[in-house]
């Protein structure tokens, strides 16, 4: 087949800092042919920076348009224009969260059997080389007694300035409104009646952040058979939960949000009675910097550890070739929505394992 002709809905944060210039330099492989957005001034500059003529500001109008695939990086979930996507017949390359609710899930995967298309949502995590290095280490490792994951998040702020991102105020009232009534709706049909704490916990906390860490979890040691507690603190910017695995072994997974600091921290570490690994992933919003997987063991009565870099190759680029490789060659990708449902289930029940109300 020729190149893979692409519509972006959500020409937004992550669309500009690494999904189109991705799909930019990949060029003999993909055709951007169809932007969409709900910002006029977004969909204007992105449109004449990247040369694309053909702007619309619904996502429906965009799937009557003779497209391959659709690359979906809107806000929130993406649930129903993954539905959209897949009824009409496109290929699918969808940013996390799949969605935020069950229901969703079914409707998805009921679209995409029914399609036979391609669809990815795109764990860039799992495509990160250090990933692809440590995955069998770990899968290996014998006596394992704990997990541990930590992620120190900074503000957005802290993060985005050496990226040249343009945003605009101007989204139509109307438009805004509705977008939230539609996620607020959402939350409810997943967790209940909400406080703006739990709403923040559910939507920006589980779903938005954590939602990679859990995929990253369950892709390494699959699923756990309980969540032992979850608790929030300092109005959601601290979080940790415990989960059980059958054999015993306990996963922690900590959020702790330092908005004044800038360097951004995530380490997921798996210990065994005699050998140790831990990925120490960099900041989302940087390009090319490699994720260090440090190895420690014993080797003749001593201890070792080394540091291995697997490539300086950029995650979110390795994860668009992949998705080429499977629409052309008619592939099952790595992170597929069903696992995603599993995700989104995971963290209902990390959600729901709050010890106390929110207020």
């Amino acid at each position: 087949m020729g190149r893979i002709r692409v519509g972006v809905i959500g020409c937004g944060l992550i669309g500009q800092m690494m999904h189109l210039p991705h799909l930019k330099e990949l060029h003999e492989l993909f055709e951007v042919v169809a932007l969409c957005d709900v910002s006029p001034g977004t969909l204007k500059y992105v449109g004449d920076y990247y040369g694309v003529s053909k702007r619309f500001m619904n996502h429906h109008d965009l799937l009557k348009e003779p497209l391959d695939t659709v690359v979906v990086l809107s806000a929130d979930s993406h649930g129903q224009v993954i539905t959209d996507a897949l009824k009409a017949g496109k290929h699918v390359f969808t940013e996390k969260p799949m969605c935020f609710t069950l229901r969703e899930a079914d409707e998805i995967l009921a679209a995409h059997k029914q399609a036979g298309t391609v669809c990815m949502v795109t764990y860039m995590k799992r495509y990160d080389p250090g990933f692809r290095y440590a995955q069998p280490l770990i899968q290996g490792m014998k006596n394992l007694q704990a997990i541990n994951i930590t992620v120190l998040h900074p503000s957005e702020a802290n993060q985005i300035g050496h990226h040249d991102i343009r945003r605009f105020l101007d989204v139509p009232a109307d438009v805004r409104a509705k977008l939230r009534a539609d996620q607020d709706a959402l939350i409810r049909e997943a967790i209940g009646d909400f406080t703006p704490l739990e709403r923040r916990v559910f939507a920006e906390n589980l779903l938005s952040t954590l939602v990679h860490d859990v995929n990253v979890l369950r892709g390494l040691s699959g699923d756990p058979v309980e969540v032992l507690f979850t608790d929030v603190w300092h109005g959601g910017e601290g979080m940790v939960t415990c989960l059980r695995y059958a054999s015993g072994v306990r996963a922690m997974i900590s959020l702790q949000y330092l908005p004044d600091l800038a360097h951004y921290e995530e380490t997921v570490v798996y210990y065994g009675k005699g050998d140790r690994v831990r990925l120490v992933f960099p900041s989302p919003f940087f390009r090319n910097v490699p994720t260090p997987v440090v190895v420690e063991g014993m080797e003749d009565g001593k201890p070792f550890e080394k540091t291995v870099i697997a490539s300086m190759k950029e995650a979110f680029k390795e994860e668009m070739l992949h998705f080429a490789e499977c629409v052309q060659r008619s592939k099952t990708p790595v992170t597929t929505p069903e696992e995603a449902k599993g995700d989104v289930a995971l963290l209902h029940k990390i959600f729901h394992a709050i010890k106390r109300p929110l207020a």
